[in-house]
Protein backbone atom coordinates (compact mmCIF):
# COMPACT_ATOMS: atom_id res chain seq x y z
CA UNK A 1 0.00 0.00 0.00
CA UNK A 2 1.38 3.44 -1.15
CA UNK A 3 1.43 6.10 1.71
CA UNK A 4 0.75 9.43 0.17
CA UNK A 5 3.47 12.27 0.74
CA UNK A 6 3.28 14.83 3.02
CA UNK A 7 3.02 17.84 1.73
CA UNK A 8 4.86 21.02 3.37
CA UNK A 9 5.29 24.59 2.31
CA UNK A 10 8.66 25.63 2.29
CA UNK A 11 7.90 29.32 2.93
CA UNK A 12 5.55 28.80 6.05
CA UNK A 13 6.32 31.46 8.71
CA UNK A 14 9.93 31.78 9.16
CA UNK A 15 10.31 30.12 5.67
CA UNK A 16 14.06 28.88 6.42
CA UNK A 17 16.39 25.96 6.18
CA UNK A 18 14.75 24.96 9.58
CA UNK A 19 11.54 23.74 7.94
CA UNK A 20 13.55 21.23 5.66
CA UNK A 21 15.43 19.49 8.57
CA UNK A 22 12.74 18.95 10.33
CA UNK A 23 10.63 17.87 7.51
CA UNK A 24 13.40 14.82 6.60
CA UNK A 25 13.88 14.37 10.53
CA UNK A 26 10.10 13.42 10.85
CA UNK A 27 9.76 12.02 7.51
CA UNK A 28 12.68 9.52 8.55
CA UNK A 29 11.58 9.14 11.89
CA UNK A 30 7.68 8.48 10.87
CA UNK A 31 8.55 6.39 7.70
CA UNK A 32 5.96 9.07 5.90
CA UNK A 33 7.44 10.34 2.03
CA UNK A 34 7.75 14.26 2.31
CA UNK A 35 7.55 16.45 -0.43
CA UNK A 36 8.53 20.61 0.27
CA UNK A 37 7.57 23.14 -2.09
CA UNK A 38 8.78 26.67 -2.17
CA UNK A 39 11.93 25.94 -0.33
CA UNK A 40 13.22 28.85 1.37
CA UNK A 41 11.27 31.58 -1.11
CA UNK A 42 11.16 34.48 0.39
CA UNK A 43 15.04 34.68 1.42
CA UNK A 44 18.09 36.75 -0.65
CA UNK A 45 19.17 33.36 -1.61
CA UNK A 46 16.65 31.08 -2.20
CA UNK A 47 16.52 27.45 -2.56
CA UNK A 48 18.88 24.55 -1.00
CA UNK A 49 22.51 25.74 -0.02
CA UNK A 50 25.48 23.73 0.53
CA UNK A 51 24.57 23.50 4.16
CA UNK A 52 21.07 22.05 3.47
CA UNK A 53 22.32 20.08 1.12
CA UNK A 54 24.24 18.00 3.51
CA UNK A 55 21.20 18.03 5.56
CA UNK A 56 19.47 16.17 2.88
CA UNK A 57 21.64 13.67 2.22
CA UNK A 58 22.95 12.87 5.83
CA UNK A 59 19.31 12.02 5.95
CA UNK A 60 18.91 9.98 2.79
CA UNK A 61 22.47 7.85 3.83
CA UNK A 62 21.36 7.04 7.50
CA UNK A 63 17.94 5.51 6.53
CA UNK A 64 18.81 4.52 2.75
CA UNK A 65 16.46 6.83 1.48
CA UNK A 66 15.71 8.24 -2.10
CA UNK A 67 15.82 11.79 -2.43
CA UNK A 68 14.49 13.55 -5.68
CA UNK A 69 15.66 17.53 -6.37
CA UNK A 70 19.05 18.18 -4.09
CA UNK A 71 20.89 20.58 -5.92
CA UNK A 72 22.39 23.78 -5.16
CA UNK A 73 19.45 26.45 -5.44
CA UNK A 74 16.76 23.76 -5.88
CA UNK A 75 13.60 24.61 -4.71
CA UNK A 76 11.56 21.51 -4.69
CA UNK A 77 12.04 18.41 -2.45
CA UNK A 78 10.75 14.87 -2.31
CA UNK A 79 11.83 12.20 0.14
CA UNK A 80 11.01 8.62 0.76
CA UNK A 81 12.93 7.05 3.79
CA UNK A 82 14.01 3.63 4.22
CA UNK A 83 14.74 2.07 7.32
CA UNK A 84 17.21 3.78 9.96
CA UNK A 85 20.78 1.85 10.24
CA UNK A 86 23.22 3.11 12.80
CA UNK A 87 26.93 2.79 12.38
CA UNK A 88 29.92 5.28 11.41
CA UNK A 89 28.82 8.30 9.17
CA UNK A 90 30.99 11.14 8.29
CA UNK A 91 29.51 14.69 6.13
CA UNK A 92 31.84 17.27 4.78
CA UNK A 93 29.50 20.31 4.50
CA UNK A 94 32.11 21.71 2.47
CA UNK A 95 31.70 25.22 3.51
CA UNK A 96 31.60 27.25 6.24
CA UNK A 97 28.02 25.78 6.90
CA UNK A 98 26.91 24.87 10.41
CA UNK A 99 28.23 21.29 11.50
CA UNK A 100 25.42 21.66 14.37
CA UNK A 101 22.24 21.78 12.58
CA UNK A 102 23.05 18.76 10.40
CA UNK A 103 23.89 17.14 13.87
CA UNK A 104 20.84 18.43 15.02
CA UNK A 105 18.60 16.80 12.12
CA UNK A 106 20.18 13.58 12.76
CA UNK A 107 20.47 13.16 16.33
CA UNK A 108 16.29 12.07 16.60
CA UNK A 109 16.72 9.55 13.60
CA UNK A 110 19.54 8.00 15.62
CA UNK A 111 18.41 7.70 18.63
CA UNK A 112 15.71 5.13 17.05
CA UNK A 113 18.95 3.25 15.55
CA UNK A 114 18.89 -0.44 15.42
CA UNK A 115 22.88 0.25 17.38
CA UNK A 116 25.40 2.52 18.28
CA UNK A 117 26.16 5.42 16.01
CA UNK A 118 29.24 7.70 15.27
CA UNK A 119 29.05 11.03 13.06
CA UNK A 120 31.83 13.22 11.84
CA UNK A 121 30.70 16.08 10.68
CA UNK A 122 33.26 19.14 8.51
CA UNK A 123 32.38 22.15 8.05
CA UNK A 124 32.26 25.49 10.38
CA UNK A 125 31.56 25.00 13.89
CA UNK A 126 31.16 28.88 15.09
CA UNK A 127 29.26 30.69 12.60
CA UNK A 128 26.25 32.70 12.20
CA UNK A 129 22.51 32.36 12.17
CA UNK A 130 23.19 28.79 14.18
CA UNK A 131 23.95 27.07 17.30
CA UNK A 132 27.70 27.79 17.79
CA UNK A 133 29.62 24.46 19.10
CA UNK A 134 30.09 25.33 22.56
CA UNK A 135 26.29 26.02 22.92
CA UNK A 136 25.71 22.78 21.41
CA UNK A 137 27.85 21.25 24.07
CA UNK A 138 27.19 23.06 27.04
CA UNK A 139 23.38 23.79 26.57
CA UNK A 140 21.68 21.60 23.85
CA UNK A 141 23.28 17.94 24.94
CA UNK A 142 22.88 18.45 28.43
CA UNK A 143 19.14 19.24 27.76
CA UNK A 144 18.22 16.27 25.61
CA UNK A 145 19.77 14.13 27.91
CA UNK A 146 17.44 15.30 30.41
CA UNK A 147 14.44 13.53 27.84
CA UNK A 148 17.06 10.29 27.74
CA UNK A 149 19.11 10.37 24.85
CA UNK A 150 22.09 8.87 25.44
CA UNK A 151 24.84 11.06 23.17
CA UNK A 152 28.29 12.86 23.91
CA UNK A 153 30.42 15.04 21.63
CA UNK A 154 33.80 16.92 21.24
CA UNK A 155 35.21 18.93 18.65
CA UNK A 156 38.23 17.80 17.19
CA UNK A 157 38.84 21.13 15.24
CA UNK A 158 36.96 24.79 14.89
CA UNK A 159 35.63 26.28 12.07
CA UNK A 160 35.13 29.50 11.13
CA UNK A 161 33.95 31.18 8.35
CA UNK A 162 34.90 31.64 5.45
CA UNK A 163 36.91 28.44 5.19
CA UNK A 164 35.41 26.41 7.60
CA UNK A 165 37.35 23.37 8.15
CA UNK A 166 36.10 22.70 11.38
CA UNK A 167 35.20 18.52 12.69
CA UNK A 168 32.99 17.80 15.71
CA UNK A 169 32.11 13.72 16.01
CA UNK A 170 28.78 12.55 18.06
CA UNK A 171 28.09 9.30 19.71
CA UNK A 172 24.61 8.59 19.45
CA UNK A 173 22.89 5.32 21.56
CA UNK A 174 19.74 3.93 20.56
CA UNK A 175 17.27 5.96 23.60
CA UNK A 176 14.24 5.92 25.00
CA UNK A 177 12.43 9.48 25.62
CA UNK A 178 10.63 10.57 28.19
CA UNK A 179 8.99 13.85 29.16
CA UNK A 180 10.30 16.22 30.98
CA UNK A 181 9.61 19.48 33.41
CA UNK A 182 12.60 19.83 35.25
CA UNK A 183 14.82 22.64 33.84
CA UNK A 184 18.02 23.10 35.97
CA UNK A 185 19.40 26.86 36.35
CA UNK A 186 18.48 28.28 39.84
CA UNK A 187 20.99 27.04 41.60
CA UNK A 188 23.66 26.84 38.54
CA UNK A 189 26.22 29.30 38.21
CA UNK A 190 27.28 30.93 35.29
CA UNK A 191 29.83 29.88 32.70
CA UNK A 192 31.68 31.52 30.34
CA UNK A 193 33.86 29.92 27.18
CA UNK A 194 35.99 32.62 24.98
CA UNK A 195 37.55 30.87 22.01
CA UNK A 196 40.16 32.87 20.03
CA UNK A 197 41.96 31.35 16.47
CA UNK A 198 44.83 33.25 14.57
CA UNK A 199 43.83 36.52 17.03
CA UNK A 200 45.69 38.56 20.02
CA UNK A 201 44.91 37.29 23.33
CA UNK A 202 44.53 40.33 24.33
CA UNK A 203 40.71 40.41 22.96
CA UNK A 204 40.31 37.62 25.36
CA UNK A 205 41.44 40.11 28.15
CA UNK A 206 38.78 42.47 27.33
CA UNK A 207 36.31 40.02 26.62
CA UNK A 208 36.88 38.69 29.92
CA UNK A 209 36.77 41.90 31.59
CA UNK A 210 33.19 42.14 30.74
CA UNK A 211 31.76 39.48 32.24
CA UNK A 212 34.00 39.89 35.72
CA UNK A 213 32.57 43.38 36.15
CA UNK A 214 28.84 41.36 35.86
CA UNK A 215 29.55 39.36 38.26
CA UNK A 216 30.48 36.45 36.43
CA UNK A 217 33.66 34.61 37.14
CA UNK A 218 33.87 31.38 36.37
CA UNK A 219 35.45 32.23 32.73
CA UNK A 220 37.53 29.90 30.47
CA UNK A 221 39.95 31.28 27.44
CA UNK A 222 40.55 28.44 24.21
CA UNK A 223 42.88 29.70 21.85
CA UNK A 224 42.93 27.51 19.05
CA UNK A 225 43.90 26.25 15.25
CA UNK A 226 41.71 27.15 12.33
CA UNK A 227 41.56 27.91 8.85
CA UNK A 228 40.18 31.39 9.10
CA UNK A 229 40.59 33.25 12.05
CA UNK A 230 37.46 33.47 14.67
CA UNK A 231 36.53 35.38 17.92
CA UNK A 232 33.63 33.06 19.82
CA UNK A 233 32.02 33.89 23.18
CA UNK A 234 29.46 31.37 24.10
CA UNK A 235 27.69 32.03 28.03
CA UNK A 236 25.38 29.58 29.87
CA UNK A 237 23.58 28.94 33.42
CA UNK A 238 21.76 25.45 33.22
CA UNK A 239 19.19 25.40 30.40
CA UNK A 240 19.90 28.80 28.91
CA UNK A 241 22.88 30.25 26.74
CA UNK A 242 23.80 32.93 24.65
CA UNK A 243 26.34 33.24 21.86
CA UNK A 244 27.94 35.81 19.84
CA UNK A 245 30.46 35.76 17.66
CA UNK A 246 33.74 38.33 16.76
CA UNK A 247 33.49 39.98 13.05
CA UNK A 248 36.01 42.59 11.55
CA UNK A 249 35.63 46.03 13.10
CA UNK A 250 33.96 44.94 15.82
CA UNK A 251 35.33 45.52 19.40
CA UNK A 252 35.56 42.64 21.82
CA UNK A 253 33.93 44.61 24.41
CA UNK A 254 30.92 44.66 21.99
CA UNK A 255 31.19 40.58 21.44
CA UNK A 256 31.48 40.36 25.10
CA UNK A 257 28.07 42.37 26.16
CA UNK A 258 26.15 41.09 23.63
CA UNK A 259 26.89 37.46 25.00
CA UNK A 260 26.02 38.80 28.26
CA UNK A 261 22.42 40.98 27.62
CA UNK A 262 21.56 37.69 25.59
CA UNK A 263 22.32 35.71 28.69
CA UNK A 264 20.73 38.06 30.97
CA UNK A 265 17.41 38.67 28.99
CA UNK A 266 16.66 35.25 29.60
CA UNK A 267 14.77 34.60 32.46
CA UNK A 268 12.80 31.43 32.13
CA UNK A 269 13.46 27.29 31.90
CA UNK A 270 15.26 27.45 28.57
CA UNK A 271 16.39 29.72 26.34
CA UNK A 272 14.26 31.10 23.51
CA UNK A 273 16.52 29.34 20.88
CA UNK A 274 16.56 26.10 22.83
CA UNK A 275 12.93 26.67 23.67
CA UNK A 276 12.20 26.11 19.82
CA UNK A 277 15.68 23.23 19.25
CA UNK A 278 14.11 21.04 22.06
CA UNK A 279 10.24 20.92 20.45
CA UNK A 280 11.05 18.09 18.28
CA UNK A 281 12.41 16.07 21.56
CA UNK A 282 8.71 16.53 23.63
CA UNK A 283 6.76 15.71 20.99
CA UNK A 284 8.67 12.12 20.44
CA UNK A 285 8.97 11.32 24.09
CA UNK A 286 6.49 9.44 25.80
CA UNK A 287 5.02 11.28 28.91
CA UNK A 288 4.39 14.91 28.75
CA UNK A 289 6.74 17.70 28.55
CA UNK A 290 6.62 21.72 29.65
CA UNK A 291 9.02 24.07 29.50
CA UNK A 292 8.72 28.16 29.99
CA UNK A 293 11.09 31.06 27.73
CA UNK A 294 11.46 34.26 27.04
CA UNK A 295 10.21 34.68 23.64
CA UNK A 296 7.95 32.26 21.20
CA UNK A 297 9.54 32.42 18.22
CA UNK A 298 8.32 32.28 14.83
CA UNK A 299 10.96 29.72 14.51
CA UNK A 300 9.41 27.92 17.53
CA UNK A 301 5.79 28.98 15.74
CA UNK A 302 6.88 27.26 12.27
CA UNK A 303 8.60 24.19 13.83
CA UNK A 304 5.42 23.62 15.44
CA UNK A 305 3.64 23.41 11.78
CA UNK A 306 6.00 21.47 10.47
CA UNK A 307 5.87 18.91 13.43
CA UNK A 308 2.01 18.94 12.97
CA UNK A 309 2.04 17.48 9.44
CA UNK A 310 3.90 14.13 10.62
CA UNK A 311 2.51 13.78 13.92
CA UNK A 312 -0.59 14.45 15.90
CA UNK A 313 0.01 15.12 18.74
CA UNK A 314 -0.93 18.51 19.90
CA UNK A 315 1.29 21.38 21.37
CA UNK A 316 -0.35 24.01 23.49
CA UNK A 317 2.03 27.28 23.27
CA UNK A 318 0.82 30.33 25.10
CA UNK A 319 2.38 33.60 25.73
CA UNK A 320 5.90 32.43 26.91
CA UNK A 321 4.87 28.89 27.42
CA UNK A 322 5.09 25.40 25.60
CA UNK A 323 2.91 22.27 26.69
CA UNK A 324 2.60 19.01 24.66
CA UNK A 325 0.50 16.43 26.99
Amino acid sequence: MTISSVEIDGSYGEGGGQIIRTSLTLSAITQKPVRITDIRANRPNPGLQPQHLTACKSVRNVCRGTLNGAGLGSRELAFEPGPVIGGKYEFDIGTAGSVTLVAQTLLPILLRANKESELRIIGGTHVMKSPGYDYFEKVFIPTIRLFGADVECQMLKPGYYPRGGGEIEVKIRPSHLHGNALWPHADEEPQVLIRLSGLDPAIAVREKKIFVQNGIERIRVRQDESLSVGNAVTAWQGCRGAYALGERGKRAEIVAQEAYDALKAEGNDVDMHLADQILIYSILAGGPTSYGTSVISEHLRTNAYVISKFLERPVKISEGHVTVD
